[in-house]
């Protein structure tokens, strides 16, 4: 029998290789195929940022995201921070070169001493390529990859590179992804501002938020911080005595339950605008910086005068020098109804529509002290118009009649200087919906929203200037570039002899007239507006440094109640909102044209006084005050 020949080491060698080439083959065709483009997406990786909204003084309004996070340098984060990371999940992180033979070991010891899974072995390099690309699948193929990306990561990033992507990316539970936005989920504080019993309960919460988050479990979550802790001190980042002082620190947490927002509607709005020039990824995930035009301020009392007015509606501020919004109410409960009924909502704005009418009126020849007589009106149609009160004054001045929101008077200017006229008015300071072009306009029957008729009434605020509504004043990209910035645009809609006069006239209004409930204790103009059945209540009013519009009425259009009036109802709201608006702003007038004069005369027929009338200042253009003396008054 022949004995056998030895095999050659040249075939040993080839037998290997090819073993070794098909072994190769299977792990990559299995398990490393789908990671190949994975080298070239990690330096084009950029995490979701948190979208952070302003309001004017640059105070935090809102936050859109998908991921809540603000990115943040691995300079800005506390040196402890860092280390109880460290300690707790990769002691070895500054030495290993993505993976960590000790620990693996170290992990299976423990576990097997606890009989259970207590210790993992990702290293933070693993964990990372994990989070990044892969899912939490615990699988070989899962584990392999992860190895294989820790080794490319490695390779391309320093550690502090690595350590700082870590940071901001693991996700703490609660929304919060990144070390940044789990301080304020958590504690409601800035990283700088963390203790070290804080810090190492966030580290712990890292591990499993599920089940280690004080808010599911505080007990678990102590525990875990006690882990930290005693990490910490075993590799010295901590003496004994700051561990017994940071077990001794009682934690306090912010609230699991998120901030109600103060302007849901507004952001909605906002949204829509943003909508416009950003695509959701941007807005969502791009972490800009939108500084609005908002004043929170004010927005909370809108907010608590809508609130405690137990009236569906909607109330707006706008600065009328501007156009900036300073507050937008919606509605009365976001959570019941996202309908936002200051920009959405299209009704009927009964009296508050007639101040277009009396401005067309001024540059028509008509005066303050013009005489029209208030008589019943029937229209060959059949129509009968009706004041309110359901009587007539007989001859009244356009100044008492507007003071009265007399129906009959509103109508027979509307006729006098023409419906096309009055619309082209109501277009000219903003009115962009659709009129009616018949007589029943002066009652207010076109359908408006409360953005564009409190805009509107800017003009009156604003010397005949109507702005653009702006509700953004700049928006920043993560890093501060400025992308837009918002530009004010006014438009010239009144002269300045009409805007004061019809200012003045308006005053009127709330001093003697519908509106006394709106008062202010300071130069105010307003009208008041309601509709049939009373099932509609408006007021609009500004100063020259705020125009305020309020909106009240039931969505499925139903009676707000008997005598549910603007002016008793709205009235009220303005002067509670303005008085607050306007507590740290120096008391200013109209501020006068130089072509009006400013007159004497009676109250009751609008000439010349004679002793006995009862007089009021009103304001003429230049040239059409009155020259007659007043007959007959006793001053009753």
């Amino acid at each position: 029998m022949k004995k056998k020949k030895n095999s050659s080491p040249l075939w040993i060698f080839l037998s290997g290789l090819l073993a070794g080439g098909v072994v190769w083959f299977l792990l990559f065709a299995f398990v490393l195929s789908d990671l190949k483009t994975v080298s070239n997406q990690l330096d084009d990786f950029s995490p979701p940022l948190t979208t952070r909204i302003y309001d004017i003084e640059g105070r935090l309004l809102a936050e859109l995201f998908t991921e809540n996070r603000e990115y943040v340098e691995l300079s800005q984060v506390p040196d402890l921070l860092k280390k109880a990371f460290i300690a707790s999940e990769d002691q070895n992180f500054y030495r290993h070169p993505g993976i960590d033979p000790g620990g693996i070991i170290r992990a299976a010891l423990q576990n097997l001493i606890n009989m259970d899974i207590v210790e993992g072995a990702s290293t933070i390099t693993q964990q990372l390529s994990r989070n990044l690309f892969l899912s939490h699948q615990r699988t070989w193929k899962r584990k392999i990859q992860e190895m294989f990306l820790a080794f490319t990561l490695e390779k391309k990033y320093t550690k502090n590179e690595i350590l700082e992507a870590y940071l901001n990316q693991i996700y703490f539970g609660h929304g919060a992804y990144g070390v940044k936005a789990a301080a304020r989920i958590y504690f409601g504080k800035n990283l700088e501002e963390l203790n070290l019993a804080e810090i190492a309960m966030l580290t712990g919460v890292a591990r499993s938020p599920g089940n280690f988050s004080p808010y599911v479990d505080l007990a678990t979550a102590q525990r875990q911080q006690r882990r930290v802790l005693r990490r910490m001190k075993e590799m010295r980042f901590i003496s004994q005595e700051h561990l017994e002082e940071a077990l001794s620190t009682p934690i306090v947490l912010s609230g699991r339950e998120k901030n109600r927002s103060i302007a849901p509607y507004f952001v909605d709005y906002l949204l829509k605008e943003l909508q416009k020039s950003y695509d959701e990824e941007t807005i969502f995930g791009g972490g800009l910086k939108i500084y609005t035009t908002i004043d929170l301020d004010i927005q909370k009392i809108a907010n608590q005068a809508l609130e405690e007015s137990e009236y569906q509606g909607a109330i707006l501020c706008i600065e009328p020098q501007t156009g900036y919004i300073k507050a937008m109410v919606g509605g009365r409960d976001y959570d019941e109804s996202k309908f936002n009924r200051a920009v959405q909502a299209y009704r009927q704005p009964g009296s508050t529509f007639k101040p277009f009418i009396y401005s067309a009126a001024l540059d028509s020849g008509f005066t303050p002290s013009t005489i029209l007589v208030d008589e019943p009106l029937i229209f060959p149609n059949g129509w009968k118009p009706q004041n309110y009160e359901k009587t007539f004054n007989g001859p009244i001045t356009l100044r008492e009649a507007l003071e009265k929101s007399v129906n009959i008077i509103g109508i027979k200017l509307l006729q006098a200087s023409g419906v096309d006229k009055v619309i082209s008015y109501a277009r000219k300071m903003g009115i962009t919906s659709e009129l009616r072009r018949d007589l029943s306009l002066a009652l207010g029957t076109s359908e408006v929203n409360l953005l564009e008729l409190t805009n509107a009434y800017c003009a009156f605020a604003n010397r005949g200037l109507v702005p653009e509504p702006i509700a953004i004043l700049r928006i920043e990209n993560f890093s501060g570039e400025v992308l837009y910035e918002g530009q004010r645009i006014l438009r010239r809609a009144l002269s300045e002899d009409t805007a004061y006069i019809m200012a003045r006239l308006l005053q009127g209004v709330i001093e003697r007239g519908t509106a006394k409930a709106a008062r202010i204790d300071r130069p105010a103009g307003g009208k008041t507006g309601s509709t049939e059945d009373f099932i509609d209540a408006w007021f609009v009013g500004f100063t020259p440094d705020l125009v305020c519009g309020i909106y009240l009425g039931n969505d499925d259009r139903t009676p707000l109640g008997p005598r549910k009036t603007g002016g008793v109802i709205a009235a009220p709201l303005f002067s509670k909102i303005m008085k607050e608006a306007h507590k740290d702003i120096p008391v200013h007038d109209f501020y006068p044209s130089p072509g009006v004069r400013e007159v004497n005369v009676c109250m009751r027929s609008g000439k010349l006084p004679s002793p006995g009338c009862n007089t009021v200042t009103i304001p003429f253009k230049a040239g059409t005050e009155p020259r007659e003396w007043c007959s007959g008054c006793t001053g009753d």
